[in-house]
C-alpha cells in the first residue's frame, strides 16, 4: 500500500500564511515615494495572494484547495520609452486531503521574470515577459520540469477612459501552445469601470477615493510536469512524468482598499465554478464540482 503525503505537504504550506502579516506590516511602514539609489529610476511591484476553496460535494471530487502566490518585479527605466522588468515568482496549489486520486497533492512553480515595457508610439504600449523556471508537483526540482512561457501584450490608449488590450501567451508544453486574448478597460461613468482584462475581468464601482467594490471572474491556469513515479503510485504508470494543464475559473464579488498610496489590500469570495487537471497526452481529465472560495491579496507599488 502506498503512503500519500498530502498532510505533510500542507504542513509545509502553512508557514507561508504566517509570514503574511509581517510582510503587510512592513509594507505599511515603508516610506511612500522611496526611490532607488543613483540616477536610474526603479519602480517595484510586490504581489501576495492567499486563497482557499472548499471540499467538493462527493467523495470522488479532488477535494479542497489551498493556494498561495508571491511575485516581485523591479523595473529600471532605461530611456523615456523603455523599462526593463526582472524579478521572481512562486506559486503553489495544495489539495491536502490524502487519497489515492489521479490529482497531484501539490502543483507549484518557481520562475524568474525577464521582460520589458516599451512605448511604441504615443498611444501604443508593448510588454513582453519571459518566465523561465521549474513547474511541477511536490518534487519540484526532480527530473525535467523546466519551462519558459512567454507573454506578449499591446495596449492602445484612446484616452484616459478607454483602452484596448491585445495579447497572447506562448507555452510549448501546454495543450494549447498559443493562447490569444483581447480586452478593454472602459470607464463609462464617474464611478463605474468595465475592466475586461484577463486573467481577472471585472465590473468595478468606486465607493470612495480609497475603497472599490467589484464583481468579476478570475482564471488561474498553468502547465506542470508530475514526478517520475506519480503514475506508478496510482497504478497508472502511463502518468509517470506526465504533463498536465491545470485550470480553474472563479466568479464572485470583492473589495479593494487603498490602505496607503503605494499599498492595496483586496478580499474576494464567491464560487469556484470549474477546475480541471487535464493529462491531455494520456486523455485523462479530472474535474471538480463548484465550491465556495475565499481569496486575500496584497499589492504594493513603490
Amino acid at each position: 500500500m502506498h503512503r500519500y503525503e498530502g498532510m505533510d505537504m500542507t504542513n509545509r504550506f502553512f508557514p507561508v500564511f504566517s509570514l503574511v502579516p509581517l510582510l503587510v506590516a512592513a509594507l505599511l511602514a515603508m516610506p511612500v515615494g522611496a526611490s532607488a539609489a543613483g540616477s536610474t529610476v526603479v519602480s517595484q511591484e510586490l504581489d501576495i495572494a492567499l486563497g482557499y476553496a472548499g471540499q467538493g460535494a462527493t467523495r470522488f471530487d479532488p477535494g479542497s484547495e489551498l493556494h498561495a502566490g508571491l511575485k516581485y518585479v523591479a523595473s529600471p527605466q532605461v530611456t523615456n520609452d523603455l523599462l526593463l522588468r526582472w524579478g521572481a515568482e512562486w506559486q503553489r496549489f495544495t489539495f491536502p486531503a490524502p487519497r489515492p486520486f489521479t490529482v497531484p497533492v501539490t502543483l507549484q512553480q518557481v520562475n524568474a521574470i525577464i521582460g520589458f515595457d516599451y512605448q511604441l508610439a504615443e498611444q501604443w504600449l508593448m510588454r513582453a515577459e519571459l518566465q523561465p523556471g521549474v513547474y511541477g508537483d511536490a518534487g519540484l526540482f526532480e527530473g525535467q520540469r523546466f519551462d519558459a512561457p512567454l507573454t506578449m501584450g499591446f495596449a492602445y490608449l484612446i484616452d484616459a477612459d478607454l483602452q484596448w488590450f491585445f495579447g497572447l501567451r506562448v507555452d510549448l508544453k501546454s495543450q494549447y501552445p498559443v493562447f490569444p486574448a483581447l480586452g478593454v478597460r472602459w470607464k463609462f461613468a464617474d464611478l463605474w469601470t468595465l475592466n475586461l482584462q484577463l486573467p481577472e475581468p471585472r465590473l468595478e464601482y468606486d465607493v470612495n477615493s480609497k475603497l472599490q467594490a467589484y464583481f468579476g471572474a478570475a482564471i488561474l491556469a498553468g502547465t506542470f510536469v508530475v514526478g517520475d513515479h506519480f503514475g506508478t503510485d496510482r497504478n497508472l504508470p502511463q502518468l509517470n512524468h506526465a504533463t498536465l494543464d491545470y485550470t480553474e475559473l472563479r466568479l464572485g464579488p470583492g473589495f479593494s482598499w487603498k490602505a496607503r498610496p503605494n499599498l492595496t489590500l483586496e478580499a474576494a469570495a464567491g464560487y469556484q465554478l470549474y477546475r480541471s487537471w487535464d493529462f491531455f497526452d494520456q486523455h485523462i481529465d479530472a474535474t471538480g464540482h463548484p465550491v465556495p472560495y475565499l481569496q486575500f491579496a496584497c499589492h504594493a507599488r513603490f
